[in-house]
């Protein structure tokens, strides 16, 4: 499968519409894959959703392809502005990774984040890679 590359539009938007429009890609994934999905009212998660169990999902999306690593995408799995600390299951059960130029989800469970930034190739981003990666996360065990 072929890879896109980002567009200049998509590194003029603002990093909340960047956010916002991973919020959407991820949704969507969900939703297509059967697992009834709704915005979160509360901080600390952007999605809620229910498939077979309830999961806290927060959403990251990397609006291009990390400068120094091409072939890769980086996010920052972590919260906080000045002091950062790492995504935890206090607050989220799984995280999102949102590839914004292929439009494509990876979805890890949270106990499987290891750092504050998390970095993939893009050659994960690949038609299934939803319905894979969320299987994956929900069934995750430390």
């Amino acid at each position: 499968m072929r890879l896109l590359t980002p567009n200049r539009f998509l590194t003029k938007i603002s990093e909340n519409a960047i956010g916002q429009a991973g919020e959407y890609i991820a949704a969507a994934a969900l939703v297509a894959l059967g697992v009834q999905t709704m915005w979160s009212p509360v901080a600390g998660c952007d999605l809620l959703c229910y498939d077979g169990a309830f999961y806290r999902v927060e959403v990251k999306t990397a609006g291009a392809r990390d400068r120094s690593r091409p072939t890769m995408f980086r996010w920052a799995t972590s919260r906080g502005s000045k002091n950062k600390w790492r995504v935890t299951t206090e607050y989220c059960d799984v995280i999102a990774l949102v590839a914004l130029p292929v439009r494509r989800v990876v979805f890890r469970n949270t106990k499987a984040i290891t750092g504050k930034n998390t970095s993939l190739s893009a050659k994960h981003f690949v038609e299934g890679c939803e319905a894979e990666t969320w299987s994956e996360a929900k069934q995750w065990k430390p």
